[in-house]
């Protein structure tokens, strides 16, 4: 076959393998989908007790100085329309999405000030809401909707809300595709949504993509990929559990830079021994899986997972994040059998080391970025 002919077929797969490696080249801020908001309702009697930190970008027309911050003058200033806003965007019924709505007694809204080394017009802005419903009955299964995902929001604005019903609590994290949500419907409900919440975080985490990419690649057969998805599920299920539990815990601000070094060093490795760092690479991905586990536990450490769902939701969560990386994992290996039926050793060479490249510098990318940030 002439090098016209091959132009010709390999086309489609340099274009379909660079569109993935770009589409891994995400920010390095969503590496992981951690909550924009965070809150909590509290159950008691007739009444429910509702604080929340709301994203300032879930609303719209407060920002007079467009400054992309909220402060205590603007929620002064425009208290009746934020309000209303919020109004459409908070709704609570008793006991399933058919019954009766919550009467609003009380109202406030605070600023919620910066953390430590947050310059102002930097980070994301939020504000506190504070609300008291009330029913004609007790109240036991909430069932709550949350509209903070309008169209001209950010795509990914995600709200931990968190229901306290005497020992009994149940976190659920609300999305734009996920707004609503019954609370205490029972064990399978908060599997089905932990399951959810795990194969998102994996699949939309382009920096555990591109390590699993960047070691799959060098395509040594099947026992190779075997072992090395094997070490890295065992690796990270280890540091998951451990981390999420309170055993162990890393700032990210050191894990993060970590995890873009891992992807590095899988890069470097794969353009200086190539194939032959297979006897012992299965290793090397089992110290990094154990790096990649505390990053992914990062979100449920922030959830912060209570007692009476803690185990349940830790299994779903790490179902759903193997069942993620499966669905990916397939994916990549079905598009490298494909490229070892069509391609001749030559060009598999040139496809790994064109891979390796975009992906030792798309990790040096966030390794700076994150190591700075």
């Amino acid at each position: 076959m002439g090098d016209k002919t091959w132009r010709v077929v390999l086309r489609p797969v340099w274009r379909a393998w660079l569109l993935l490696c770009a589409l891994l080249a995400a920010p390095a801020a969503l590496a992981h989908l951690m909550p924009s908001g965070q809150g909590a309702v509290r159950l008691v009697g007739d009444s429910a007790y509702l604080t929340v930190a709301v994203p300032a970008a879930a609303l719209a027309g407060f920002d007079d100085n467009r400054d992309g911050l909220i402060s205590a003058a603007e929620i002064n200033a425009h208290r009746g329309m934020l309000s209303m806003q919020l109004n459409a965007m908070f709704e609570l019924r008793s006991n399933g999405p058919q019954g009766p709505l919550g009467r609003l007694l009380f109202e406030d809204m605070l600023l919620s000030h910066p953390g430590p080394g947050v310059a102002p017009g930097q980070g994301e802005a939020e504000f506190a809401l504070l609300r008291r419903y009330q029913w004609d009955g007790p109240v036991t299964a909430p069932h709550i909707t949350v509209r903070l995902f309008h169209a001209g929001a950010t795509a990914n604005l995600r709200l931990a809300l968190q229901v306290v019903r005497g020992e009994q609590t149940e976190l659920a994290v609300l999305t734009r595709a996920r707004h609503r949500h019954q609370y205490f419907a029972g064990p399978w409900a908060v599997f089905q949504d932990f399951t959810l919440l795990g194969a998102e975080h994996i699949l939309l985490g382009p920096d555990h993509l591109l390590f699993l990419l960047t070691v799959l690649v060098v395509g040594a057969g099947w026992r190779y990929w075997l072992a090395v998805v094997t070490s890295f599920t065992l690796a990270h299920s280890i540091t998951l559990v451990a981390s999420a539990l309170g055993y162990v815990s890393a700032p990210p601000a050191v894990v993060e830079p970590l995890i873009a070094l891992s992807i590095v060093l899988l890069a470097v490795d794969n353009l200086w021994r190539g194939a032959a760092s297979v006897r012992y690479r299965p290793w090397l991905v089992f110290a990094c899986g154990l790096l990649h586990g505390l990053g992914i536990a990062t979100v449920l450490v922030e959830l912060g997972l209570s007692d009476g769902n803690r185990a349940l939701s830790l299994l779903a969560f790490n179902l759903g994040v193997e069942a993620g990386q499966i669905a990916f994992v397939s994916c990549v290996l079905l598009g490298l059998m494909l490229a070892g039926r069509w391609l001749d050793a030559r060009w598999q060479a040139w496809l790994v080391k064109l891979s390796s490249v975009l992906a030792a510098a798309i990790g040096l990318v966030w390794l700076v970025q994150r190591t700075l940030a």
